[in-house]
């Protein structure tokens, strides 16, 4: 469930008073607010509000449902939407003519300055707080060729919700920014029983039906060959849409392939990613946990886990191999099979040169936990090609009774 929106908790979040004073005058508000610099945070927080519950209840309604909608844009992921969109719009996007400090002054910036595309934003950054991806394989088509395509892909979408004797409207949307091709389609899924209780008489309704609200969102990486998906509904349902998109974008289909990964070489002590990486702002690395399999035959296997220590000073491989000469099991390393590591990587953040970003992440040897719509998740997978462990897609191993018949196509 979504947090209600705290005006305190984002009072405390907006260090530039006179974006807020802007704000009030857009409302036909006069605020003095008389918070400096030298005001202490909680101060400045608590002359904000009080001011905020001087205000007429009319007017403060509807200056609290601006703000809800300023607060759902107010972070990291919506600045550099922002600039990206101002800048495909060939409007100034570097620099803010007021100082921002914060995500949450940035924003209310934008909100002043810039309203006419906060629809926009809103649209690409739903794709970001969205989760439950999945990355497949996509050939590559120019952008052009892909926005062509939409028309059919649209009609296909339509006939898939359609399905199955439901009758709902389908919306699809599509938008590119940044050579990435970004398509949210929404429609109700089937129904199902939802009982509900008489609030006057007490009596349980048991035969009431609702329909679910289904969304499907895709993210096409032409350059990259890739397309992400999420979906709300059914496996099997996702995989639908996953496989219309690449017949018809792409020409191509789904081929149940999978990600590969190569975990042997952290089974060599002297792998390093510095010695591999070309060109990442990769500051450095370390091994955070890693599961272990040992012994042969299933009913011998047996799994251990190890949690290596976390310490500044450990990086690279050291915490493993530290870990494991102290529990003599050095030796043991290379008859064992790798099932699983977590990683930490420091990136130096490109927007503020004294500044670091940090990404974990997981990696089995047919799924990783990153997702190339970030940028410091997309260095990382740079780094995992550059040293052999990214394998790209392949095909899975089944047997002939798992394999995938497509139904849905008929």
């Amino acid at each position: 469930m979504a947090k209600s929106f705290s005006t305190k908790k984002y009072f405390s979040k907006i260090h530039n008073p006179e974006l807020l004073a802007d704000f009030y005058e857009k409302h036909s508000i006069v605020a003095i607010l008389g918070i400096t610099e030298k005001t202490p945070r909680k101060t400045a927080t608590d002359i904000m509000m009080d001011f905020y519950k001087s205000i007429e209840p009319s007017k403060r309604i509807d200056i609290e449902k601006e703000l809800t909608l300023i607060n759902i844009l107010s972070t990291k992921y919506s600045v550099p939407l922002f600039k990206s969109i101002l800048k495909q719009k060939k409007l100034p996007h570097e620099e803010t003519t007021i100082e921002c400090k914060t995500d949450q002054d940035k924003v209310l910036y934008y909100y002043l300055y810039n309203k006419d595309i906060f629809d926009e934003v809103l649209f690409f950054h739903d794709f970001y707080v969205s989760r439950g991806y999945m990355l497949y394989e996509a050939k590559e088509v120019e952008m052009n060729t892909a926005e062509f395509a939409i028309t059919e892909l649209t009609k296909e979408f339509k006939r898939i919700a359609n399905k199955e004797e439901r009758a709902t409207e389908c919306e699809v949307t599509a938008n590119k920014l940044d050579d990435l091709l970004y398509i949210h389609v929404i429609f109700e899924g089937g129904s199902h029983i939802s009982p509900s209780r008489n609030k006057i008489t007490g009596e349980l309704d048991r035969t009431r039906t609702i329909k679910k609200q289904e969304e499907v969102k895709i993210v096409y990486f032409p350059l990259d060959k890739e397309v992400l998906i999420s979906y709300t509904g059914s496996k099997h349902e996702k995989i639908i849409f996953l496989d219309t998109f690449l017949r018809i974008v792409c020409n191509s289909g789904f081929d149940d392939k999978v990600e590969s990964f190569n975990l042997n070489v952290f089974k060599k002590q002297d792998f390093d990613f510095t010695k591999t990486n070309k060109g990442t702002p990769l500051l450095n690395w370390k091994l955070k946990n890693i599961t272990l399999t040992l012994g042969g035959g299933d009913n011998n296997k047996r799994k251990m886990k190890l949690s290596l220590p976390s310490s500044v000073q450990e990086n690279g491989l050291n915490p493993l191999f530290t870990t494991l000469d102290e529990l003599g099991l050095t030796k043991l390393l290379q008859s064992c099979v790798i099932e699983n590591v977590a990683l930490s990587f420091s990136f130096l953040d490109k927007h503020k040169a004294d500044k670091s970003v940090n990404v974990s992440c997981s990696l089995s040897t047919k799924k990783s936990s990153l997702c190339p719509l970030f940028p410091y998740d997309r260095h990382t997978r740079t780094l995992l090609k550059q040293s052999g462990i990214d394998g790209g897609f392949i095909e899975q191993v089944k047997n002939d009774s798992d394999k995938v018949i497509k139904k849905w196509e008929e």
